[in-house]
């Protein structure tokens, strides 16, 4: 019992130095601008196709962090690593704030649409789920 109590407090203090770390970054030298920091080499990049690359990179990555500490938390039976994913996404924020605001608004679609999916599928699994109630419970009277 005392390694999960230690576990959940190294994860909530690392969460905490990532995010207080990027908050203390953004107010001391500001976030930083991606594409003037490379000198421009970046904005054939952020060009590709309307930018849909760089937000649909910045949602999956996203999504594969928190997907992949949620199995890790369930694999393990605990919350620490859901804590930790809070601080992991912080900084992932904080890098996507220093796009450019085309790329931030497709990032924004692109979660939208995420969120959209998920819901989505949320309903199929309760409809199914009561389709199979209602056919089960007919069989059985």
């Amino acid at each position: 019992m005392e390694s999960h109590k230690r576990g959940l407090l190294l994860c909530s203090i690392v969460t905490g130095i990532l995010a207080a770390g990027s908050v203390i970054y953004g107010f001391i030298w500001g976030v930083p601008e991606w594409n003037t920091l490379f000198q421009g080499s970046l904005q054939p990049v952020i060009l590709a196709y309307g930018g849909w690359p760089m937000a649909t990179g910045i949602v999956a990555a996203g999504l594969a962090i928190l997907g992949g500490c949620i199995g890790v938390s369930w694999e393990q039976r605990t919350f620490h690593y859901l804590i930790l994913a809070l601080g992991l996404l912080s900084v992932l924020v904080f890098i996507a704030l220093g796009l450019p605001g085309q790329v931030l608004g497709l990032i924004v679609n692109t979660l939208s649409f995420v969120v959209v999916g998920l819901c989505a599928l949320l309903l199929a699994g309760i409809f199914a789920a009561a389709l199979r109630e209602r056919l089960t419970r007919r069989y059985r009277t």
